[in-house]
């Protein structure tokens, strides 16, 4: 056995010293450190199951415990009612409190929801795991997440998410064998750029129900475990609670926690039901919370207050854990979440997890690691060209780092309110100290550049509440250089106001706030950015290609931009101009499916059919849920008698929206041109009955 090996193997003896302890690195760990022979793999893998086994019977576990993490978006902790809230209504969280371990001060590390979730679910910093904001990012194969972990040690994986910002493409399904995130972007038939917000988000009992059908299907008598996350978006804005819940509470936002507790509730109840709940391993947390006005900010992503960091955490062990309920009052950190469960479950976390594990603190027993340190961020600012802000919280004090530097003892002050950067020099300058080393140890020597988000991600998340763009104006650490976003609140409310505004679709109103924008903060980026769509939304192509052109003197090379004016180009008729324009975007975002849709729509005025089709296939291929590119694919290829492929076409954008009087009329078309008369019959008469003008039949339309 080479050294390697013998390390190894010692490694997986050496808790079987004193009171019976897991292996301390898993399988995987094993496999990936040992250049060994297969037959010595077999063996250090009978000798890892062994001992797993031993655990499993010491603690009386038949299998390993099933492991269920619950995520509930944009929830403040004292709005939570085991957190001492009288108005709330979280009976479900309340109880899972009373059987587990609340935490009362539970820090997040970044108040956005993709960069939060990359943390909570990789025990790192948002510096290693490199997903620093919302739009641009996407989680990669490194550092390793938790599912990716427990998956190499037998469990089955599965996850339900509550809203497009965590869909699939970007990144977070890495280790899970189920990725349910079905968030299909619906493009109109008359402007495929507004987008639904209902089609970007669902409700909490869809997604408990979708997350108990999955786990229904879980053999009970398996071997293997499963891990499941359900994220349960509705406490995000805008709060639209169901009917009863903002009866029951007159403040809509509470409605939407109390309504996401009531379907934690029928979780909770399917696994007391099934007999899972007693020997299950589960955690509820927030990936942050909710600023009202505190500071002057609304929502959260702006600044890195309290009111946006501290989330609820409770974890309830599994029986057999020797861990009984209880309050703790030291300060944790949402990073320390994945290293926690590793550690409840008997596996060493790796070393790339920047969390420590908390058992002990569950145990009683006085912390041993750095968790009353935590480090902060928010790289949101940087989107309008201003400074990034980070912090370190370290005992009672915080210090945020900005070009105007804050320092807050909260202790006295938990509110934040007094700033003592300038009387109390020694502590804040100890504190930076801190900061910088704690960020030269986090951090890696070389990141990957942002790459620029796409049109369609940008809109998206609009739609969700988040103004952003495709290239951001800087993402290098926060410095003296740029703004201060407190000095920029009053633009950042009028911007985040009007943006609101366009993505409701209220452009008209919209358009004087970000005209004025646009004159007082000629360098505001967004501003004229945002102004050039709702002019373009309105038709007012040559208002709209002008704020482009602003917006372009500012960043050369933004791809949104150059985009957005293709369009303009478009709707203006000069059709050259607007093909040079959305190729150039096309060879650097080859996957985004409304430049592709452009393309084709330009081939289409131009007489080019077949290059129009192609554009088409295109679009739909990247976006299946694109309706009007679709039927532009039924359209052409029945234009040129490739009936049978159009009637394919015509069903998948029936499908997608049963009411498509078009799609029916022109699928009738191509069933009688393929001869099936009794089909087209079918599809004419819905046709008519969903609009009268399809009652004749003058030919395709």
């Amino acid at each position: 056995m080479g050294a390697t090996g013998v390390r190894v193997m010692h490694t997986l003896l050496a808790g079987s010293a004193g009171s019976l302890r897991p292996a301390r690195v898993s399988l995987a760990v094993a496999r990936a450190s040992c250049p060994c022979p297969l037959g010595l793999r077999r063996r250090k893998a009978r000798a890892f199951v062994v001992l797993w086994g031993l655990v499993l019977a010491t603690r009386g576990w038949s299998k390993a415990p099933n492991v269920v993490l619950i995520t509930i978006d944009t929830v403040r902790a004292d709005r939570v009612g085991c957190y001492g809230y009288r108005q709330a209504r979280t009976f479900n969280l309340d109880a899972l409190a009373r059987d587990g371990v609340l935490f009362r001060t539970a820090v997040a590390s970044v108040p956005l929801t993709l960069p939060s979730h990359c943390s909570i679910l990789t025990g790192t910093y948002p510096s290693l795991h490199g997903v620093r904001d919302n739009l641009g990012y996407h989680l990669g194969d490194f550092p390793p997440s938790l599912p990716a972990l427990l998956k190499r040690n037998g469990y089955t994986t599965g996850a339900f998410v509550g809203a497009e910002v965590l869909d699939a493409r970007r990144g977070l399904n890495r280790g899970f064998d189920a990725y349910s995130s079905p968030f299909q972007r619906k493009m109109g038939r008359d402007n495929p750029l507004l987008v639904n917000l209902q089609d970007l988000q669902r409700r909490a009992e869809e997604v408990v129900d979708d997350a108990l059908g999955w786990m229904a299907t879980q053999p009970p008598q398996s071997p293997n475990p499963f891990f499941v996350w359900i994220h349960l978006y509705d406490p995000h804005t805008p709060y639209d609670p169901p009917a009863r819940f903002r009866a029951l509470l007159r403040d809509p936002y509470d409605g939407e926690i109390a309504y996401a507790d009531d379907a934690i509730g029928k979780l909770l109840g399917y696994l007391k039901e099934h007999a899972l709940y007693d020997p299950t391993l589960i955690i509820a947390a927030s990936d942050h919370g909710e600023s009202f006005g505190e500071h002057g900010e609304y929502t959260h992503g702006y600044f890195i207050y309290d009111t946006t960091l501290l989330v609820p955490l409770i974890i309830k062990p599994p029986v057999g854990s020797a861990i009984t309920s209880r309050q703790i009052e030291a300060p944790v950190r949402t990073i320390d979440i994945a290293p926690t469960v590793l550690q409840l479950l008997g596996l060493v976390p790796p070393s790339s997890m920047q969390g420590s594990g908390l058992l002990s603190l569950m145990r009683g027993k006085a912390a041993t690691s750095p968790t009353s340190v935590a480090y902060c961020e928010t790289y949101y600012p940087n989107e309008f060209g201003w400074s990034a802000l980070r912090a370190l919280r370290s005992g009672r004090f915080k210090y945020i780092d900005a070009p105007k530097p804050e320092l807050y003892d909260l202790g006295t002050d938990p509110e934040e309110t007094h700033n003592l950067y300038q009387t109390k020099q020694a502590i804040a300058h100890e504190l930076r100290s801190q900061f910088e080393a704690l960020v030269a140890r986090v951090t890696p020597k070389a990141t990957s550049p942002r790459p620029q988000a796409s049109p369609e991600d940008v809109e998206t998340l609009a739609s969700l509440g988040y103004v952003g763009t495709s290239s951001p104006f800087s993402t290098t650490s926060a410095g003296q250089s740029l703004p201060d976003p407190k000095d920029e609140l009053v633009t950042f409310k009028a911007l985040f106001s009007a943006t609101q505004m366009a993505a409701e679709g209220k452009c008209a109103r919209a358009i004087p706030v970000l005209t004025r924008l646009a004159q007082e903060q000629p360098a505001l980026f967004l501003g004229h950015l945002t102004l050039a769509k709702c002019a373009l939304a309105t038709g007012r192509y040559e208002a709209a290609e002008s704020a482009l052109d602003s917006a372009l003197r500012l960043r050369p090379d933004n791809l949104e931009a150059t985009f957005y004016k293709g369009i303009c180009q478009f709707q203006e008729g000069r059709l050259k101009e607007s093909l040079s324009s959305l190729q150039s975007v096309a060879k650097l975002l080859a996957n985004e499916p409304y430049v592709h849709f452009y393309l084709g729509s330009i081939y289409e005025k131009q007489g080019a059919t077949d290059q129009a089709l192609a554009e088409f296939q295109k679009c739909a291929a990247i976006d299946p849920s694109f309706e009007v590119a679709v039927y532009k694919v039924g359209y052409f290829l029945a234009k040129s008698g490739q009936f049978p492929e159009a009637i394919v076409q015509f069903k998948k954008v029936i499908a997608l929206d049963a009411g498509n009087a078009s799609a029916h009329h022109n699928l009738a078309l191509a069933f009688a041109k393929s001869g099936n008369d009794a089909e087209a019959q079918l599809e004419f008469e819905t046709a008519c009955r969903l609009d009268a003008s399809f009652c004749r039949v003058p030919g395709q339309r």
